[in-house]
C-alpha cells in the first residue's frame, strides 16, 4: 500500500471508529453514503457521510438526499472528507450553491509520548458512563428531554468507555470521556466551566483518560476539534497531537446549523 493510500485507509478507519464512538447507528446506508438522521445538536450524527465508493448519478443522489432530510425534518448537510466519494463531489456541491462551513481537524497522538506530560495537581475521578451522564448534566447543558436518550446510549454502547470528572465541592467543573476500539481511544466532550479555564483542569482530564486507555491496551489517541478553537488546540498540542486530516460541512443557505 502506497504512502498516500495508506494514510487515506487509516483516516477512513479513524472515521469509522469516531462514528462508532458517537453512536452513529441511527442511519441509512445509500449507495456508499451513510445518511445519519439522529436529531440533535451534533451535526456529524445528522448529516451525509460520503465515505465509500459511489455508483449512482450524482444528480439522482443529491435529489434523494435532500428529499430524505426534508421528510425527516432536518437540514440537508454533507460532511466532506479528503477521501469523500466520488472524487469531485465537493466541487459538484459548491457549483450548486452548497456553501462550506465549520472546518474541523481530526488530531492523532501516540499514547506513550502523550502520557509522559507532567500532570497538574488536580484530582480526576474516573466513573462509569451512566454516572458520568448524570453528573455532567449541568456542566454540558443537557436538556431534560435528552437525558433518557443519552442514558440509553451509554447503557447499550458495546465497547469499553469511561468518563472523567473534576469536582469543586458538589459541583462538576470539568469533564471528558474516552471510548476504546481495538488499540485506539477517542476523546470526546472534554469541557471545563468557563470561569475555571486556564487552571489545568482540562489537561488533568485528558491526561487521566489517556493513562486509563493505555492500561486498557490503547496505543493511539484521536479526537476532533474545530479549526478555530485555539485554546483546545493548544491543550492537545501539548500532548503531542498532530493533525491527521480535516473535514468540513456543506449545506444550502439557511441550513448551515
Amino acid at each position: 500500500m502506497s504512502g498516500r493510500s495508506g494514510r487515506r485507509a487509516e483516516a477512513r478507519r479513524l472515521e469509522e471508529m469516531a462514528l462508532n464512538a458517537s453512536g452513529a447507528f441511527q442511519s441509512l446506508l445509500y449507495d456508499g453514503w451513510l445518511l445519519g438522521h439522529r436529531a440533535g445538536p451534533t451535526k456529524r450524527l445528522r448529516c451525509i457521510n460520503p465515505t465509500y465508493r459511489s455508483s449512482l448519478p450524482l444528480e439522482q443522489k443529491l435529489a434523494y438526499c435532500t428529499d430524505f432530510y426534508r421528510t425527516a425534518g432536518l437540514p440537508a448537510i454533507f460532511r466532506m472528507l479528503p477521501f469523500a466519494q466520488p472524487v469531485g463531489l465537493d466541487a459538484f456541491l459548491a457549483e450548486r450553491g452548497w456553501s462550506e462551513f465549520e472546518r474541523t481537524l481530526v488530531l492523532r497522538a501516540g499514547l506513550a509520548a502523550a502520557i509522559a506530560l507532567p500532570a497538574p495537581a488536580v484530582e480526576v475521578e474516573l466513573v462509569a458512563m451512566m454516572a458520568w451522564v448524570e453528573a455532567t448534566r449541568a456542566l454540558l447543558g443537557i436538556a431534560s428531554e435528552a437525558l433518557p436518550r443519552l442514558l440509553d446510549r451509554a447503557a447499550n454502547y458495546p465497547l469499553p468507555q469511561i468518563g472523567a470528572l473534576v469536582r469543586r465541592g458538589d459541583e462538576v467543573v470539568a469533564c471528558g470521556l474516552a471510548k476504546v476500539e481495538e488499540d485506539h481511544v477517542g476523546l470526546f466532550a472534554v469541557h471545563t466551566a468557563p470561569s475555571l479555564r486556564g487552571q489545568g483542569l482540562g489537561r488533568a482530564v485528558v491526561g487521566a483518560l489517556l493513562a486509563d486507555a493505555q492500561r486498557r491496551g490503547a496505543r493511539t489517541a484521536y479526537l476532533q476539534v474545530t479549526a478555530q478553537n485555539a485554546a483546545a488546540l493548544a491543550l492537545y498540542r501539548r500532548f503531542g497531537f498532530d493533525t491527521a486530516y480535516d473535514y468540513w460541512y456543506r449545506a444550502r443557505q439557511g441550513e448551515q446549523h
